[in-house]
């Protein structure tokens, strides 16, 4: 589960930000009232995104600091993805040896994945994926550890949007070289990024905290179960807003995030407003 502070110091905050960028677009508008999709959707911090307009100026230039993560299941992959991209899956970034399946992988873990993609701490990381939360997983892993943040970049539109725009994909897997990498020192995670049980049954209990499932309905109401969860159902008390809701449903823009506008109409109507502790699953 991530907790994200409304009142706290201004790196937390800023990191709050970027968490719900990525994990629900929630971020607001600075001015304007027309509310647009991306990529002119008045973000706070909108150089999280690229866009594939971006991603293929700088692919077309051979800049040696990008480094493309597609993640997703191996046969998608192989099927096709953004050429030079390396491939990873959610089993890679999980914890192997833990008793609960889908804990977060140990920083060593990560360092052994890191080196086995070729990645070093000069390159920047644009993460693409084709489901609800699996590219902003890995950033979430990755920015707990310390990977710095100005480093990591969503592809706007994942790679459907890459699709649409006529550019190219490649079937087949690049050859990497394995490079020594190292994550920053313990003691340099950032905590607001990761809540532990008892917080959770705390913020339950008081107002200026909000605990959110962003599952999809059917597993809030205890009608589905994702592979690998112990019981259906939710939390007792929580606040629910589906993924999707952070989403374009439809047109030009299909997939992407709505406008800072728009998702801060979705989620302050549910009490999820910028000053509150939030803790979301």
């Amino acid at each position: 589960m991530v907790r994200i502070n409304g009142k706290t110091n201004q790196l937390r905050k800023w990191i709050a930000l970027l968490i719900f960028v990525l994990a629900f677009g929630l971020i607001f508008m600075v001015a304007g009232r027309t509310a647009q999709a991306v990529p002119n959707g008045g973000y706070v911090h909108p150089e999280v995104i690229m866009q594939p307009q971006e991603l293929k100026a700088l692919m077309d230039k051979k800049d040696p600091d990008i480094r493309i993560i597609d993640i997703r299941e191996k046969l998608k992959y192989l099927a096709g993805h953004i050429p030079g991209a390396v491939q990873v899956w959610r089993p890679d970034i999980e914890d192997k040896n833990h008793s609960l399946p889908g804990m977060m992988a140990l920083k060593g873990q990560m360092e052994d994945l890191l080196e086995s993609l070729g990645i070093s701490d000069q390159d920047t990381l644009i993460i693409y994926s084709d489901g609800p939360d699996n590219g902003r997983l890995w950033w979430w892993v990755l920015a707990y550890y310390g990977f710095p943040l100005k480093q990591m970049r969503i592809l706007g539109g994942s790679i459907d949007a890459w699709k649409s725009n006529g550019y190219p994909v490649e079937v087949g897997a690049p050859k990497v070289e394995r490079v020594k990498f190292r994550l920053p020192e313990k003691g340099q995670e950032r905590g607001p990024l990761l809540c532990t049980l008892p917080e959770v049954k705390s913020a339950l209990k008081n107002p200026d905290r909000v605990v959110l499932d962003v599952r999809s309905k059917k597993e809030f109401l205890g009608e589905e179960t994702r592979k690998g969860a112990p019981k259906a159902g939710r939390i007792p008390g929580v606040t629910w807003i589906e993924w999707t809701e952070a989403l374009v449903g439809e047109g030009l823009y299909k997939g992407y995030w709505k406008s800072a506008e728009e998702i801060k109409r979705v989620f302050s109507t549910k009490g999820v407003t910028p000053e509150k502790d939030v803790f979301m699953y």
